[in-house]
């Protein structure tokens, strides 16, 4: 069974590959880690033509790395990867006829890439929280900055009485970026890329921050804001 983990740091996985590693692991998972689904059961990635976007994040199997509760990383090209972004959690393709729906509790963490992009999601500290985050700005001891990937289907809602037209007349898988501030002492606290939340959340460093403010009056406050607000925190403790 894999054993606790520490918070991963934002590195790229270092690489651990061997024969024994690769069948002790997929011999573990369909053992005893989530859901193994085959046959029409199988997910499908390229949706109905009329619908807009995707619950997955990727239209296709995409190779990646790991990270185990136990530190161990499972990297091969033997497995390949997608990520269900409404139920938030990783699958894995054991063979072309059967997939693994992987238990949240197992990971630490992982990265999927294909040749054109690469998405790192991590687990938080020491959490039961079984949601994995994109970290956007990272300090071990200071405030970080991460964001949760929400996906949600909009239903095709379509009216018109003959003159007024409303809604779309497709389904639409939406995503939604939620971020978050986390404290040195490892609190989650939501926010919105707006001052009276931004204040609120760090209302013990009202003093620096209604400073940043002012100095920052032109700046949009967006991500990149945040970060650098982050950063003046971090370096006036």
């Amino acid at each position: 069974m894999f054993a606790p983990f520490l918070f991963i740091g934002t590195n790229i996985f270092s690489q651990v590959s061997a024969p024994s590693l690769e069948t002790s692991f997929q011999n573990y998972l369909r053992a005893e880690s989530g859901h193994v689904y085959t046959g029409s059961s199988l997910p499908v990635f390229l949706i109905k033509q009329d619908t807009k976007g995707n619950r997955y994040l990727y239209e296709n199997w995409v190779h990646g790395s790991v990270l185990g509760v136990d530190g161990v990383v499972y990297n091969s090209s033997k497995f390949l990867f997608n990520y269900d972004k409404i139920g938030q959690k990783l699958i894995m393709q054991l063979d072309s006829n059967s997939i693994l729906e992987l238990n949240s509790g197992d990971i630490a963490g992982f990265t999927l890439k294909d040749d054109s992009s690469e998405y790192h999601f991590e687990r938080l500290k020491n959490s039961t929280d079984l949601n994995f985050y994109q970290p956007v700005y990272k300090d071990e001891k200071g405030y970080s900055l991460c964001k949760l990937l929400f996906t949600k289907l909009k239903k095709a809602d379509y009216q018109t009485n003959g003159i007024i037209e409303s809604g779309n007349k497709y389904d639409e898988y939406v995503d939604e970026n939620r971020y978050f501030i986390l404290s040195p002492k490892k609190e989650l606290m939501k926010i919105d890329f707006k001052k009276k939340s931004i204040e609120k959340v760090l209302e013990n460093e009202s003093s620096k921050v209604e400073l940043f403010f002012s100095d920052h009056q032109k700046q949009k406050l967006n991500e990149e804001f945040v970060i650098n607000l982050l950063q003046f925190l971090n370096a006036n403790p």
